[in-house]
């Protein structure tokens, strides 16, 4: 799983690198998109689903392909963390942390790649553009946890008052998304219509008390909506 994941990062970015390279006409657009971002493998176990949103813009570098530069926010709060329970030692039963709070927080600045697999034409009729998107850039992620009882007491009755340290784990990692998406366009607007995997080379820590190994890298699915204007 993890060479799969290098191979995507190293074809993401030798993508971007090619259609730079053998640019032909320009073309431009800017567009604000709306994202339901879904964690998965491992990275579900800390948290749910959330909305992402965003800027893009475009510079159309030939009919088929389209460099996307990409800003978006996410943030997603009250983890599963806050629900799970650890088992104390001392009279082994197990014990919720009522006071328990999490949220993980995510920047992202991407390059991404727009092969498309028809020509866009210079009309004003509705086209239907389906397209490949691979792309590369920087995941700037904050992951804060407060509010979990000290489950290492060793002195009955638990004090559920005594709290672990805040945990803030900070990073700015590496990442690599791949996808299929649709733009319909019509003249200066479009609708870009799009699913991708996103593979961050970033970790959490583990939560052994709670029973939450280390993730990495953090992965997810997002499906999105883009609104866009050309000129």
């Amino acid at each position: 799983m993890k060479r799969l994941h290098g191979l995507l990062l190293s074809f993401a970015l030798l993508l971007i690198f090619m259609t730079t390279a053998f640019a032909q006409e320009s073309r431009y657009g800017v567009g604000l998109f709306f994202d339901r971002n879904v964690p998965v493998l491992g990275f579900n176990e800390r948290y749910e689903a959330s909305q992402i949103y965003g800027l893009v813009f475009d510079y159309q570098v030939s009919s088929r392909v389209t460099m996307e530069f990409e800003y978006h926010h996410a943030t997603m709060e009250n983890g599963k963390i806050e629900g799970l329970a650890f088992t104390w030692p001392i009279d082994k039963q197990k014990y919720l942390s009522p006071e328990a709070n999490s949220r993980f927080n995510l920047n992202s600045f991407l390059i991404n790649a727009l092969a498309q697999l028809r020509t866009r034409e210079n009309s004003d009729n509705i086209q239907l553009l389906p397209y490949i998107a691979i792309g590369a850039g920087f995941y700037d992620y904050q992951d804060s946890i407060t509010g979990l009882i000290f489950p290492g007491q060793r002195v009955a009755p638990l004090d559920a008052s005594l709290h672990l340290d805040p945990v803030q784990d900070e990073h700015t990692a590496l990442g690599a998304n791949f996808g299929l998406g649709m733009t319909v366009v019509q003249g200066r607007f479009g609708l870009d219509i799009r699913g991708r995997y996103n593979v961050i080379l970033g970790d959490l820590r583990p939560m052994e008390s709670w029973d939450l190994a280390n993730v990495f890298p953090l992965t997810m699915v997002d499906f999105r909506t883009t609104f866009k204007m050309y000129w």
